[in-house]
């Protein structure tokens, strides 16, 4: 399985767009939450490695090395579109450790936007408390490369 910071079979400068959402630290369990995708993808799920920091030093340094990668493929003038949320009852926000990874790169941030949630009963059912526990909202840091 490849990893983020490892797309050796991508070529320099091949790339226009990348879309995605890093694990949120330690505090989901992706690979379990993820059963359905491995399935449908014919994937194993004992196979698939998940990456999984418990501190925001530990996560910001894995994804510097992840968007050093990424600069790297991507065309000048190229865009990631990154998402993220805000963990531990909204003290960390992420986008915050997002920027912080892209010092020194030959990336731009664009913009940031954040979705704000509104939850509904059904939410309540998956014990969602509507704007108290939880990632309660999306935040999208939109980056480019330097032309």
């Amino acid at each position: 399985m490849t990893q983020s910071h490892d797309l050796n079979y991508l070529h320099d400068d091949s790339v226009d767009l990348v879309v995605t959402s890093p694990p949120f630290l330690n505090i989901v369990d992706y690979k379990t939450d993820n059963w359905l995708r491995c399935w449908f993808a014919d994937l194993d799920i004992d196979t698939v490695e998940i990456d999984s920091h418990s501190t925001a030093d530990a996560w910001r340094a894995w994804l510097q090395d992840t968007f050093a990668e990424l600069a790297r493929v991507l065309r000048p003038g190229g865009r990631i579109a990154f998402e993220v949320g805000e963990i531990r009852n909204a003290t960390v926000t992420l986008e915050n450790e997002v920027i912080a990874a892209t010092n020194g790169l030959p990336l731009t941030v664009e913009k940031i936007l954040i979705n704000q949630q509104t939850f509904t009963k059904t939410s309540n059912l998956w014990g969602i408390k509507n704007n108290k526990t939880g990632t309660n909202t999306n935040r999208v840091v939109l980056l480019r490369t330097h032309s």
